[in-house]
This record gives C-alpha cells, structure tokens and sequence, in this order.
C-alpha cells in the first residue's frame, strides 16, 4: 500500500469514529486524534491534505452544534509552536484553540501563557503572529500578578520563561508600547490607522482592521481601556526589566483615561532607565514625530533629562521645525492647555539642548533655532502681538529667555557687524507689548547675550554698538516706546566696552542722574560702571592693570564741551543741544533733566585724575571695595600722596584742567550759588593742587562766589569760603580787589550781635571767607598788599565776636577764621595781647569750650599755640597754659574728640614740620611758617608714654591716642624717631585695653611703629606678638587703685559703680561672699584676654610674619581667628595666615584632627565671638574635604550645631545657622549621588536619627526645630531610595510637624474671629488649604512614593498610631491626606491594609473640628475603593448608625460626608453596593439639617437617574422609615414622614394595588405625627396617594373610611400655620372622593372657623409688627372658602349638590364683606364659584323648584359692577360670572320661565355697569360673553 493510500486510511478511520461519536463522546474522541490529525496537513500528497480539510469542515460543524466541547488546546498550542513552518497546521490549529481557549477553566488558561510567550519574537512577521498576540491579550487577565515587591513578583520572569526568552520579553514588550498608542478607527476603508501606529502596526493590532476585534459585545471582543490597564499591570510585575517597561509606560502617560496615565506615570516615576544610551534615544527621536502632541509633550520632557539626546543636531532641528513652523497642521496640539504645556515642554528642552549641548552640536542647531525663535515671535505680531492672554504672554517670554540662552552658545550669531539680533532684542524691550512684566524676560535675553561680546571688541562691532547704545540711553518713552531700555543698555556699556572707553563712562553719568524718575536699579548700574572695583568684578579681570583708566583730558573735554564723542556720528553728537538752553559752554551735553548729572560727571572725573596720579607713585592704590574711601584719605592725610597728586594734576592738559575746573565752578555756582551735589567739594579740592597759573584764569571770578558764602546751607558756606580763599587772594588779583573784599566783609560782619536767619547765615559766611582771604593772603605772600590798620580791625572785630557771640554758628565760624589766622601767622601775640580781652581771656574762653567737647575750640586752641614762642625752663605763659589745658581733656568720653586733640598737640610740638598744617595749605605756594619746638616736642612724648602706662582708664585711652596722632602727623622728625622703641612698649601695653577704638589705635600705631621701626625692632614685635597670641593666660597686674571696668560698667544700684580692684574688696566684704573678688577678677581678666588677642588681629604685620618659626599649637587658634566676628581681626588674620602658610590646603589636611577638635571645644566656649568663630571655621574646614576626614565626628558636629543654634546671641545663632546649611548641602549632595556614593547610607545612618530626635526636630527651640525639618526635607527630595528604611519613622514626625510649625497667632484670630468678619469654618478652611501647599506635606507625599511592601507593613502601624493620637488640626488634616494619597497613588502596596484603616477611621471622624471630620470622612471614600466589601458594608452601616443615634446635627453631618464621599471617590463600588446604601441615602436627604440635607440630596442625585429608582428600592424605604418612625427623636421621625410622603410623590400617576398596599400603612403612621414643620408635605403626599392609590381604597371600604377620617382629623387640628394646609387638603380629598358627598362634614369644620375669623367682634391678638399672622388668617380664610365651594360633590346625585347651595351662599355673604376677605380669598372665590357651576353644568343636574334668587346671589356676590382689582381679578370674576350665566340658562336653577327674565335683567344691569368702565379688552370680551348668554 502507498504512502499516501496509508495515509488516506487513517484519515478516513479519525473521520469515520467522529462522524459516528455521539455528542456526549465527542469530546473524549477530539482530544487524542484531533492534534495528530492536523499534522496531516503537512503531507505532500494533495488528497491527503484535501480530506483533513474536509474533516476538519465536519468538526468545525459538529462543534458549533454542541458548544459544550473543549478541545485540546495545550496539546494545540504546543503543536502550534512546534510547527513554525507549516502556515496550514498553524492555521487549524490557532482555529481550533480560539474555538476552546475560552471554556477552559482559568488555572488552565493561565498555564498557557509561557508557551504562547515562548517563540513569539521569531513569528514576527507571519501572518498567524497578529492572531496569537490577540490570544495572549485575552488569556492576560487569567495571570495572577503577585504584590509589587514580593518574592513571587522577583521570580515571575523566570516563572514565565523570559529570563531565558529574552528576545520574546522585548518583543511583547514592545507590541504592548503600540499597544498603549492603540485608538480605533471607526471605518471599513483599507489603509487606516491611528497617531503613532503605522497602518501595518494597526492591522496587526487590530487583526487586519475587524471592528470586532475591540468590540466588548463581540463573542472573542476585548474591551481596549481594560486591556491596556490589565497589561499595565503585567509590565509593573517582575517580568520585565525597566528598559523594557520604559516606552509602553511612557506610551501610556499620555493617554486620556486617567486610571491608564496614571499607571503609566507611577511606571515612569520608578523606572531607573537610562536616558544616557544612544541607541534608545535614537528610537525615541525617531518615534517622536510618529505621536500625538499630548506624547510628544511627554517625551520633550524626558529628553529634557538626557544629554545624549543633545547628540543630535538634526532630529533637535527638525523637532523644533515641526512644532514652530510644521508643513502640515495634521499634528497640532489643541488650542488651550494642551498647546501651553507642549511649547513649554520644547523651549524647556532647547534650553536644555544650549546648556548641554557641545560646542560643535550647537554651532549646527543654535542659528536656526534662533530663527525659528525671531519667527515665532514675529509671527504672533512683533513688537506689539495679534493676542494678549496670559497664556501667550507667559509662552512668549519662555520664547525670548530661549532665544537669548540659545544665541549665547555661538557667538557668531551675536557678533554680526550690523548687530541685528541685538538691535531686535533692544527694539522688543522697549516696544513689546504683550505683558507689562514681559520685559524681565527681554532684559534676561540681552543679558545672555553680554559674554559673547569680550573686550576688545572688533572696531566696526564696537562703533556699532556705542551708536546703539546710546540710542537706547537717550530714548524718550511715548507713542510706541512703551518702556525705557535704560537699565539693559547701562548694564551693555559695562560689560561690552571697556573702562576706559568714554562713550560707555558717558552712558553709566547719564544713568546716574538723567532723568528725574531715576529707576535705582539703573542708578545701581551706572555706579557699578563707573566704579573700577565693580567693573573689574562684573567683567572678571584680575588684575587692575587690565583696567585702564579713561584718557582724563579727552573725558573732560567730551563731557562739558562740544568735543565730538564719536566721529561722523550724528546720533551721539545730536546731544550737543545745551548751547541754546544754557549760555554756559560747560552744561552743553546737560539739557532738560540731565543736568542732574552734571554732578556725577564733575565728581567722577575728580576720582579718575587722583587715580591717575597715584598710579604713578611706588604703592599705587588697590582698587578694592573701599577704594573711594581710600582715595579721599589719602587726599587728606597722606603727604606724600597729596604731593604726587599735585605732580600729576601739574603734568595733565592745563586747558583740560581748567575746562574742568570752570565747570566743576559753574555747578559750584548753580541754584543761586547753592551748587550741584558735589561740584563744589571737586572745585576746592582740584584747585586746592593745581598749578597757580591755571587757577590764575578764574581768580577773576571770585565774587561771584558771594552769593554762595551768603547760602544759607552751612556746608555750602564752607565750600564757597575755601574757593573764595583760593581765587580772591591770588597774586594776579589787583591788591584793590582784595581790599575791597575785606571791607565788604567786616561790614557785613559788624550787625553780628542782633543779626538772625539769614542775616546770622551772611555773618557766619563772611567771617569764614574774612578768615580765608587772609589766611591765603599771607600764604601767597600778599599780606603786605593789605592795610594794616584794617588787619587790626577786623583781628580786634573777630576775637570780640569770640567773646561775645552766644550764637552756635557764629561761634564756630569764628573758631575756624581765628585758627586759620593763627596758623598762617596773621594773628601775632602782640595783636592778641593788644586787644580787649588780653591772652589769658582768649585763651580761658577756648578751653571753657574744649572741655565741652568742641572740636572747632580744640582745633584753634592748638593753632593759637603756633602765636607764642618756646621759653625753655619755664612752666607758666601762653603755650604751657594751652598745652596743660589740653592734656586735661583726657576725661572726655567721646572717643572720636581726642584725634583732634592730637591733631592740636602735633600742631603745638611741630608747628608747620607737622603734617596736620602742611595737609591743610590749599594754595600752590611755598610757606614756611613756626618749626618744630625741641623742648616742647620731648616733653610731650614723654608725657604721653608715661600716660600710656597708667591705671586709669581714661587717661590711657586718650594718651594712646594722642601718641597715635603724634608718630602719625610727626614720626618723621628725630625726636620721635628716637623714641620708637617705647612707643612701640607702649601700644603693645594698649592691647589690652577693653575699648575697640582704643586696640584699634594701638593696633595701628604698632603698624606705624613697625613700618618706621629697624629689622631689631620688627623681630621683637613678631615675637611679643606670638607670644601673647599662643598664650593660654593673660596676667593682669593689680594694685589697690587699679581700674579694672569703666565707671559705669558695674553699676552696684545705689548710683555707684565698681571700677577698681578696691571696689571690688569692699563690695565682697559688704555682701559677706569673698568669692566675689575672683570671679570679678576673672571677669576683667576674660576681656583681657580677649581684647589682647582682638587687637592682635588687627595688625598689618603678615609681611614678616613668614619669617618665624611656628608653633603647631598656632595653626587651630589662627585658623579660628579668620573667621571672627570683627571684620578688622579677619582681615588681618587672613593676611597673617597667607604669610605663614605657602600651602594652606596642605597644612589644614596635615593639622585637620587638630584644628578640628580645637573648634568643638571652642564652640561651646564662654565668648560669644569664639562660638561664631568656630560656627563659620567649621563650616568652612568641612566643605570639600574627604567625608573620611570627618566621620567620625560627624554626630558631634551635628550636635554642637544644633546647640549653637539656639544662642542666647544672635549673630552666633546666624552662624550656627550657615554651619547647618552647610552640612545640610554636604549631606544633601551626597544622598543625591544615590546608590554611587559610599558615604550616602553611612551619612544617614549617623544623622537622621539626630534629625529626628529631641536635639533635632523635637527640639524645645524653636529654630533648631525649624532647621531640622528644613534639612529633613531637603534630604526628602534629593534621598531617593536610600531614604527606604527611614521612610516610616519620618512621614509619622513629619505628620506631628504640620501642627508644631503652625503659626500661634491662629489662635489668636480663632478667638477675635468676629472681629475679622470671620467663621471658624473659613478660619479652618485656610488652615486645611495651608497643609495641603506645605513644604512638609510635599516631603510626606515624596516619602510615600518610595513605599514598597516591607515598607508599607512597618509604615502600616505607625499611621495607625498618628491617626489614633495626633492632636493638633493641621497634623490630622495631614492624616486624613496621607490616607487618600496611599488609596490613590500607592494602591498597589497598601490595598492589603485598607480595611484595617477603614475601621480607624470610623472613630477619626468623630472629630470635634469640622474641617478634620470632612478630611476623614474623605479619606474613607478613597480607601472604599481598595476595601473589601464586607470592610464597605461595615462602613455603611456606621454611617447609618451614626445617622440615627445622633444627639444632634454634627453626627448626621459625619454620616453624610462619609456616603457622599464614598459615592464620589469610590462610584463603582457604592454602585456595587446601591442596594445598602441608597434607600438609606433616600431616606436622609429629607433631613432638617441644611448641610446633612444637600450632601445626601447630592449624593442621590449623582448616583440615580430618575424617579423611578424610589420604587426601585421602595420596599427597603418604607422598611426604613416605618421603623424610625417609632423612633425616640423627634428629627427622625419626622424626616421618616417626609422620606414616605416623597416615596409617595415619585411613584407616578398610578399606584398599582401592591405598591399602594406598601406603602399605605407607613403614610397612616405619618399622618399619625402631631403636627411639625413641614407636616404639610405628608398632607399633599396623602392627597396624591387618593388620586393616584385609587385602586387600593376603592377595594377597601376600611381604608376608604380610615382616610376620610385622617382628612377630618387633620383639618381639626389646632395649629394656626398648619390649618390652611390642612383645609386645602381637606378640599382636596373631599373633592377626590367622588364616591361619598362630605358637603356637611367640610362645612361643619370650615364654616365656623371662616366666620370667627371674619368677625367684626374677634380680638385682634396679633403683633402689630409682624404679618406672619395676618398672612396665616389669610391663608386660612382663602384655604376655607376653597374647600367649602370642593366639597360640593357636583357629581353624586343622591343627596343632589344643588341641595348645598343656599347654606353654600349664606356663608359666602356673610364672609364677603369682612375686610379680612383678602385678594387671595376673593381669587379663590371665582375660581371655586367657576369650578363649581361648570361642574353643575355639566352634570346637567336641576333644580325642581325655582332656584333663580339662588343664582341671583351668587351673581351678586360676584361683585361685577364694582369693576375693581388687578386686570387678572377682573378676569377670573368674568368667568365666574359666566359660569353662574350659563348654568342658569342651561337650567340648573330651574326650568320655570316665572321670574327669570327679571333675574336676567338684573344680572345684565351689572354687567352692563361693570363693562362700562372696563379697560382690558380680554375682560370686555368675557362681559360681552356673559351679555349674549343673557339675552338667549
């Protein structure tokens, strides 16, 4: 037999025992011959194959037949697997396994998974991998993921097989990606796809584009949105690796489903994927431009990460291309917040790319980035933009910032010889008009662009730029210039042009004072600018050499004459406008307002030419920041700088020199001689060293100096007088001149006695300029040009002055012109001594002044000393009287008045040999007035050491001073010289003096002694200096008398004080505590101590300092000493250091430990300076060092910090605040670098257990508490996973924390609330607002994103315990937040414990404070979804019982916060459990309570649909409410009437019979109630069950009778607000009640209350203030005759209604009349009377006698001839009236013809009248109708 033969048998055999298997045996047949028959398919013989098809043809029937049958579907699949190469065995057998795969239990299913798994990535591509793929997604909910975290979760990948199958994992990996971007396309074109997919992805996706295929109503459909959360969930197992999870998740992020987002960012947020691999960002590049704009926002952001992804210039272009300037807008992000978060994610991104990009990648991208930037922007409208919102605004200044930080990296875009991008970020700034704030972003730009432009400058470039810049500078705003570009350019000038370049100097003078609204940040700039210090620092050069200053002659001639700035440039030179607003050349460049910086310009050029003239000198001056200060000392102190100075100013060009000194007089002279800032001060100085022959040019001018030294500004009196002195004396003025001004001035001076204001000002003027005309008379030689008789006069007129003014100034003046005249040699000993009051007078009056502290008497004291000669040998004349007199000002305590004194002593001992009076010459002349006095001179240095050794305070301080100013003013004479090496003892005696000023003078005078001193000298102070530094003791030697405190240091209460060492013992002895004198001796012996080594530290000695030899024991304290308190000890101590140590590094690292050990014993030192010292040399020694180095004292440095930190002295506790943040940023940096940092765990390990101690955040102080959790949370954010283990005990402080750091003031406000128009409730709602925004609850939320499930079991109960004890609202709040955030974010790890939480929660609730209440009972709609459903159930049942068992409102309040946020936050399991929470919810909305009413009416109305849903759950309503309608509290009860009186009210029209026997019995109970508020419902509801509930009482006698008794029964009640109610209901029903005539019971109720009411003879009890009764008498007036007219039954006949209407008309008439008979009432009337006779009508009832006087009655109460009321009144009664008309017509009052026609004509008669006077037509009409019926 053949092969094939053979073959067809066995086929034909499997096919002949399934043909002939019954179908309960088909099953046992399939599942071993099915599979080997399919292998048949692969035989070569074409029958062979043919007949299995055929076969399985046969199956394929039978199967469908006989659904129950499952087939082999491992063995399947496993054949399936096995046959790669046969498309034919794959195909039936995928057909057959999607046919069974389904009914296999879920175990099964599950075990299939690693075989379909295995092998997928090698069926890419074949036509079969699509369907199996699809088998995959539907056999995945069958997996059992294990807890993220778990040991089963580790082992799932190798479960699965994918440790091995790697390929495979990347391959489904990669499927679930697209997957994620899947979105399906509704239409049956071929070629579809969706964003992000290719159309052969999508087939694949969507197995060739079936619609069924993600349709959930198909039979194999899948639901898309589940399977991508269910594949989510896969992907966070352990069965793929974060390089695979890494773009499904990022896929998913940007879906619009939240749930699926949401996975997809918590995916992203624990992914340790790096972005760093090119060849994933390659992919992501290449993707991008394949997704939807919300993903690529997603993905700009990630990239924002990656500085690989800055490799690659094209991509980064194109990206930048497609979104600024796409060709097609296929792929737009929609306009709104969609468009602002993707250009924000791209400029956040091309920010990134121009900081990390390299240099060659940026040359590539940044010019066309740049353009596509300038396109944007213009695009939208530039300058002024098409659009204003916010939104684009914001967007556009992110443009601008992008463009500068892009244009930075390449320098060639910048520095373009037409300067265009400049030029067009300089035109936005001050014409774009997007935003008022827009302009921060501009001025960021320009500033990017500043380093692109270093110094020097190409020429062309530089031209350019000055041009621009001072377009800028000079531009006015208006029009459309809406902002000053002032600041922008200044800062330009400063850094793009160099210092020396003018035209930038021009620029920062104008920004100084140009304009009269000055900005201070422009004026900040222009200092900066012209500052050399500052420029040098904001350009970073090093040296002041690469500071060349401006050429001075081309400067001052630009600045004050027409000089050109800038050649052929007519922008800079249109600035020349002053000659036609000034007649002074000087103020040409100044017009308007900018002459405000006329002054900046004359003092910046006096700065520049001193500068100048130093550089030229050995020392050059350093231009540090107090380089200005500097200059102007040495201008007046310093000889020999004064000297180079007026070389220099002698060397420049004089015609500069005198355009500069005319214009520095002009502003001198300006505001009526009152000047321009400081022009004077430069005009004095300046001409003070200038040659006399330039001064000579202006000497001419000097009276009109007059008006100045007439000013009434004494500082202005003071400048003019010295330039008067200058220019009115020169030797080119012709000696009348002079003379005349002499006169002029005694005149003026002479009314000095009775002159006051202005005149005292023109006396105190002239005597100064009297003083300095003939001062520098005699200093030019031209005192002989002056008569002498005048000289005498006006010396005899200023000592009379002298002695006589009483007036302040006055006296100063003369003070000052008598020690002028003394030194210049013009007052004589015998001029003094000829005048009235003699030598001893004069002498007398000016010491009476010294000893009170004038300086100005002191000054001329020691000047008039220059008069008397030196008699050797003799202690009593003139000058020892004047010399003693001022030794005895020692007393004075102002410290500052005893440097005059020495100035005065100098004077007295030098004479003009000292520098005092050589400084103080301000003409070029040579003078040469009184030398030095030998004997006075050695006796005075004599004295002053001995003084310097004294006990006494006082006297030591001032004679160190005095010392000080003798070895300043005369060290150069040989008497001093001679004496250095004492007075070098001496200051060294002074060190330890408790006064800083006087350390400070010694300290200097040590300097002086030194600079002067011999090599001998110098190695003895270094010594000394050592010595007294490395010294641990400080001897102080006492005797009795020894004053060891400032009187006054030691107050004792009785008005005395302790000041010496006998003080002292005496003070011991009256206390009894002899104790007391060491401790006082150790008090002095302390400040000793520390004033000896203070001072130290001041000196300039660190030159030779270098070449000792050093104690180790040296380095600690010197390294402590540079960082002290006093800047002064600082600098020096930094000084002695760089002179000690060559290598400082090195030596810190060598005496570490040391240094180290000494500073945290010194920290908790007794001296607060040693404290804030050691704070800032730790700070400083730990910072950048190895973390070995200090480990191990790592704890106690925390420690001692802490401590520190709460110092009793400020400034230490500043310290100790900086030495934290210094450890925070160490310890911060370090647990950033993450797992690669050795040190991280170790760090925190060692200090946040510190941190979260009572020496930490549990501190007592307050700032230690707050440091503490500033700290803690910076490690928070940076800590990542290496925070895991301490992430419990850290959210429970940090909980605790929310209520310890609240302000206390809230309370406060708690209490005074009304005050502030305040409730506790809003009070309470910013409080919970605060929480939710706090740093702290930030740090939480970070903590609980690290949580995995150990974690979460340790964290478990330490929330458990907060939530249990915390006590304070903000810190529950906080719990309440923590508790959402786990349910919500973190499900994954804390499902297991939500139940536990839901019961705790259940007692948390109850809180007092509402806001914590309604945070809890939010928290537990959160966790509801997590909970299981007996926890759910549990739930609700104490949201009942807290419901019903409340005692008041607050706890029904709990239980609805909790149901509705249960329905909010967990909707589908509150719907899953609607059954047990609905009726209740139904039942409670018809609270009493406002607040419980609304949350439960809400939760109702966004859980059910419609009405229907009441009898949905009716049965378990009317349960509920029956049985609290027994209950004890009256709320509950009546809430249950209303909760049935509303079932009542939704059950329709029709109640069927069952329904109504329900709900029946419960609506009796509820009309059982007494009476309440709100009773009236359950009446209408009563009356709506009759109408509609029909079926029930018609069938039911008893109850037909029971209700008709509850209607009588209510209409009786006895309730005033009730009763109209109750009669309207009563109508209602009896009108309802066809069946029955309840015309006597109505009238029997109503009537008699109807007529008490409308008395005439009822009391009036109601409150005259108030219509509530009224309104209710009313009501029940109108609700009675409406029930009266209803209970006329028109369609019984047995007893006829016709038999009601005379009583019916009896009350009506009695009734009418009473003026109680509201509008109201009477409406009522004509619709009741309306009603009633059409009803008649209709019936066709009759009368059998004549009841036509009956009709005429009603007709007659109608009242139609009155013709009153509102147009609708009027109306209603027409009808009525026609009503009545036609029944009487149609028969109903009889059929007699006997008096009808006389009723008609009555009846006409008032209508006729009534319609007479009628306005509305529509009424009219009505009466006609009446008419017509009458006439019938």
């Amino acid at each position: 037999m053949s092969t094939e033969a053979r073959e067809l048998e066995l086929v034909g055999k499997v096919e002949m025992r399934i043909a002939l298997a019954k179908d309960d045996k088909l099953e046992s047949i399939l599942k071993p011959y099915l599979p080997p028959l399919l292998l048949k398919l692969a035989s070569e013989h074409p029958a062979v194959r043919n007949k299995v098809i055929s076969t399985c043809q046969h199956i394929k029937i039978r199967l469908a037949g006989s659904q129950g049958i499952v087939l082999p579907v491992a063995a399947l699949l496993k054949q399936y697997k096995e046959n790669p190469e046969s498309s034919m065995i794959r195909h039936f057998d995928l057909m057959f396994i999607q046919q069974s795969v389904g009914k296999l239990p879920s175990n099964e299913q599950m075990e299939l998974l690693p075989t379909i798994l295995h092998g997928l990535a090698k069926d890419s591509g074949k036509p079969t991998c699509a369907t199996i793929f699809n088998l995959f997604l539907r056999l995945l909910p069958q997996l059992s993921i294990p807890p993220r975290g778990s040991q089963e979760d580790l082992k799932l990948r190798q479960q699965l097989g994918l440790d091995v199958h790697q390929d495979d994992a990347q391959f489904v990996a990669s499927w679930f990606g697209k997957l994620m971007l899947l979105s399906i396309v509704r239409s049956t074109a071929s070629g579809v796809t969706c964003p992000g997919l290719t159309v052969q992805e999508y087939e694949f996706l969507t197995l060739n584009g079936k619609q069924e295929t993600w349709d959930s109503a198909a039979d194999e459909g899948l639901n898309l949105t589940q399977t991508k959360i269910t594949v989510l969930a896969f992907l966070t197992s352990g069965a793929f690796t974060d390089e695979e999870r890494f773009l499904p998740a990022l896929f998913a992020s940007g879906d619009a489903n939240s749930k699926i987002s949401g996975a997809g960012d918590d995916l992203l947020k624990r992914s340790t994927m790096s972005l760093e691999k090119p060849a994933i960002i390659q992919n992501l590049l290449k993707i991008y431009f394949t997704l939807k704009p919300a993903l690529q926002t997603r993905l700009l952001v990630l990239l924002t990460k990656s500085a690989v992804s800055t490799t690659f210039p094209q991509q980064v272009i194109r990206i930048v291309q497609e979104a600024l300037q796409p060709d097609d807008n296929t792929n737009l992000p929609a306009k709104g917040l969609e468009t602002i978060k993707f250009r924000n994610a791209l400029f956040n991104y091309m920010n990134w790319v121009s900081r990390i990009a390299s240099v060659d990648n940026l040359s590539r991208v940044a010019p066309q980035l740049v353009g596509f930037l300038r396109s944007y922007i213009e695009d939208q409208g530039w300058p002024v933009p098409n659009e204003r919102s916010s939104d684009a605004a914001s967007l556009r200044a992110l443009a601008y910032e992008t463009l500068g930080s892009l244009a930075k990296t390449t320098p060639s875009i910048v520095l373009e010889i037409d300067l265009s991008l400049v030029r067009w970020l300089f035109r936005s700034l001050t014409e774009e008009g997007s935003s008022d704030t827009i302009f921060v972003s501009i001025e960021g730009a320009l500033a990017s662009l500043l380093n692109t432009f270093s110094t020097p400058l190409n020429i062309a470039i530089r031209d350019e730029l000055r041009l621009l810049l001072l377009k800028y500078m000079t531009l006015e705003e208006g029009e459309a210039i809406v902002r000053s570009a002032r600041f922008a350019t200044v800062r330009w000038a400063n850094r793009c042009l160099e210092y020396n370049d003018i035209v930038g100097r021009w620029i920062d003078i104008l920004a100084l004072g140009g304009w009269t609204d000055g900005r201070s940040d422009v004026i900040e700039e222009g200092k900066k600018g012209l500052d050399p210090y500052w420029y040098r620092l904001l350009n970073a050069s090093p040296t002041s050499s690469s500071c060349p200053l401006p050429d001075w002659n081309e400067m001052v001639k630009v600045f004050f004459t027409s000089h050109s700035m800038l050649e052929n440039s007519s922008i800079s030179n249109s600035m020349k406008t002053g000659m036609d607003i000034d007649a002074v050349s000087v103020f040409g460049n100044f017009p308007g307002p900018k002459i405000h910086a006329f002054s900046s310009g004359i003092n910046y050029c006096r700065r520049m030419l001193l500068m100048a003239a130093l550089e030229k000198t050995e020392s050059p001056l350093t231009v540090d920041a107090d380089w200005e200060r500097q200059l102007d000392v040495l201008f007046r102190s310093d000889r020999l700088s004064r000297r180079a100075m007026k070389d220099h100013v002698s060397s420049v060009d004089q015609e500069a020199l005198f355009i500069y000194l005319t214009a520095s007089f002009e502003g001198m002279l300006r505001n009526d001689g009152n000047g321009l800032g400081e022009c004077g001060k430069c005009f004095v100085e300046i001409a003070s060293i200038a040659p006399s022959r330039t001064v000579a040019k202006l000497a001419g001018r000097a009276a009109e100096l007059l008006p100045s030294i007439w000013s009434n500004n004494v500082a202005t009196r003071f400048l003019a007088t010295q330039a008067f002195g200058i220019l009115a004396p020169h030797p080119v003025s012709p000696a009348e001149s002079t003379q005349g001004f002499m006169t002029l001035l005694t005149h003026d001076i002479k009314p000095w006695s009775t002159a006051v204001g202005a005149d005292a000002n023109k006396v105190h003027g002239s005597i100064l300029a009297l003083g300095s005309i003939l001062s520098r008379s005699a200093y030019y030689g031209r005192l002989d040009n002056i008569d002498h008789a005048s000289i005498e006069e006006t010396v005899a007129l200023l000592l009379n002055v002298l002695a006589e003014a009483k007036d302040a100034s006055t006296r100063e003046a003369v003070l000052h012109a008598v020690g002028q005249l003394s030194a210049s040699g013009v007052l004589t000993a015998a001029l003094v001594e000829k005048s009235s009051y003699g030598t001893t007078t004069i002498i007398e009056l000016l010491t009476v002044e010294a000893k009170k502290g004038n300086e100005k008497s002191i000054s001329a004291l020691g000047r008039l000393a220059l008069i008397f000669d030196e008699i050797v040998e003799q202690s009593e004349g003139p000058l020892p009287s004047i010399t003693s007199n001022l030794y005895s000002l020692f007393e004075l305590k102002q410290a500052e008045t005893h440097f005059t004194v020495g100035e005065a002593l100098s004077c007295i001992a030098a004479g003009w040999e000292s520098d005092v009076l050589q400084l103080s010459l301000d003409v070029d002349a040579s003078y040469s007035g009184q030398t030095k006095r030998h004997q006075t001179l050695k006796a005075m240095i004599q004295k002053l050491l001995q003084d310097c050794k004294t006990t006494k305070p006082s006297l030591k301080k001032a004679s160190g001073i005095w010392l000080f100013c003798l070895i300043q003013y005369c060290g150069h004479l040989s008497e001093i010289q001679a004496r250095l090496r004492e007075c070098q003892a001496a200051f060294m005696g002074l060190l330890s003096a408790r006064d800083e000023l006087v350390q400070e003078t010694a300290s200097r005078g040590l300097s002086l002694v030194y600079e002067q001193g011999d090599k001998e000298l110098r190695e003895q102070l270094v010594k000394d200096l050592v010595a007294s530094f490395t010294g641990t003791s400080t001897q102080l030697k006492v005797d009795e008398e020894t004053e060891l405190f400032e009187p006054g240091a030691l107050p004792t209460g009785e008005g005395n004080s302790v000041t010496s060492y006998k003080d002292i013992i005496s003070l011991a002895n009256e206390v009894g505590d002899q104790s007391l004198v060491y401790k006082f001796m150790s008090l002095a012996s302390n400040a000793a101590t520390w004033s000896t080594r203070a001072a130290f530290g001041r000196f300039g000695l660190s030159s030779i300092l270098s070449e000792s030899e050093i104690d180790p024991k040296l380095y600690p304290k010197l390294y402590r000493y540079r960082f002290d308190p006093n800047p002064n000890v600082q600098r020096s101590m930094n000084d002695i250091w760089s002179a000690l140590v060559k290598d400082s590094s090195a030596t810190i690292n060598l005496f570490f430990d040391e240094i180290l050990a000494d500073l945290l014993k010194s920290i908790l030192g007794k001296e607060w300076r040693t404290r804030q010292a050691s704070c800032a040399a730790i700070a400083d020694l730990v910072q950048g060092r190895e973390f070995d180095k200090y480990e191990k004292h790592l704890q106690e440095i925390w420690h001692v910090a802490f401590k520190v930190l709460d110092d009793i002295k400020g400034s230490v506790r500043l310290a100790a605040l900086s030495l934290s943040m210094v450890l925070t940023n160490i310890l911060v940096r370090q647990v950033e670098a993450g797992t690669s940092s050795k040190h991280a765990q170790t760090m925190l390990k060692e200090v946040l257990p510190f941190l979260l101690s009572e020496q930490g955040m549990e501190s007592s102080a307050k700032e230690v508490r707050h440091f503490a959790t500033v700290t803690v949370l910076k490690l928070i954010k940076s800590g990542g996973k290496a925070l895991l283990p301490f992430v419990p005990g850290l959210v429970e402080q940090l909980l605790g924390l929310l209520s310890t750091i609240e302000p206390e003031e809230i309370n406060y406000i708690y209490q005074r609330a009304a005050q502030y128009n305040l409730t506790e409730a809003k009070i309470d709602s910013v409080r919970s607002d605060a929480v939710a925004q706090s740093p702290l609850m930030e740090g939480i939320e970070r903590c609980l994103d690290l949580l995995d499930d150990p974690t979460m079991e340790e964290f478990a109960p330490r929330l458990e315990n907060a939530v249990k004890t915390t006590l304070g609202m903000p810190s529950k709040i906080g719990c309440a937040a923590v508790l959402v955030s786990l349910a919500t974010r973190h499900s994954f790890v804390f499902r297991r414990h939500t139940d536990m939480f839901l019961k705790i929660i259940e007692k948390a609730v109850l809180d007092r404070n509402n806001a914590v209440s309604a945070a809890y009972a939010r928290s537990a709609g959160y966790l509801s979804r997590g909970g299981s459903d007996d926890a759910l159930l549990r739930l609700a049942s104490y949201a009942r019982g807290l419901y019903f068992n409340a005692e008041d409102e607050t706890r029904r309040q709990v239980a609805a916060e909790i149901t509705y946020a249960v329905s909010k936050f967990a909707t589908d399991r509150f719907n899953g459990l609607a059954s047990e929470f609905l009726p209740f919810v139904f039942f409670a909305k018809h609270d009493f309570d406002d607040h419980v009413k609304e949350q439960f009416e809400k939760t109702w109305s966004e859980n059910v649909g419609g009405s229907r849903a009441v009898l949905l759950y009716s049965k378990e309503i009317n349960s509920i409410s029956i049985e609290r309608l027994e209950s004890p509290k009256w709320t509950i009860k009546h809430t249950a009437a209303l909760t049935i009186a509303d079932v009542v009210e939704s059950s329709g029209s029709e109640i069927s019979g069952p329904n109504a026997a329900a709900i029946w019995p419960a609506l009796e109970k509820a009309l059982a109630l007494k009476t309440f508020n709100g009773k009236e419902k359950v009446l209408e509801a009563f009356i709506k069950f009759t109408s509609s509930g029909k079926s029930l009482w018609s069938a039911e006698p008893s109850i037909a009778s029971q209700m008709k008794k509850i209607a009588i029964r209510e209409a009786k009640r006895n309730n005033d607000k009730y009763r109209p109610h109750a009669f309207n209901s009563l109508g209602e029903y009896s009108e309802a009640r066809t069946d029955i005539d309840m015309f006597e019971e109505v009238h029997g109720i109503v009537a008699p209350i109807l007529e008490e009411l409308c008395s005439e003879d009822k009391m009036d009890t109601s409150d005259d203030t108030a219509s509530g009764g009224r309104s209710q008498e009313s009501a029940t007036i109108t609700a009675s005759i409406s029930a009266l007219f209803r209970a006329v039954n028109v369609k019984q006949l047995d007893p006829s209604p016709l038999g009601h209407l005379p009583l019916l008309l009896e009350v009506s008439q009695k009734i009418l009349p009473s003026p109680k008979i509201t509008i109201a009432a009477r409406t009522a009337l004509y619709e009741r009377t309306k009603s009633l006779f059409d009803g008649l009508r209709k019936r066709t009832h009759s009368q059998g006698s004549s009841g036509y006087k009956l009709a005429l009655g009603f007709f007659t109460l109608l009242g139609v001839p009155s013709g009153s009321g509102s147009e609708a009144m009027r109306m209603k009664r027409g009808e009525a009236a026609e009503a009545i008309t036609l029944a009487l017509t149609g028969g109903v009052f009889g059929m007699f013809r006997e008096g009808l026609d006389e009723v008609k004509v009555t009846m006409r008669g008032m209508v006729t009248d009534g319609r007479k006077d009628e306005r509305s037509p529509a009424v009219r009409t009505v009466l006609d109708r009446v008419m017509k019926a009458l006439d019938e």
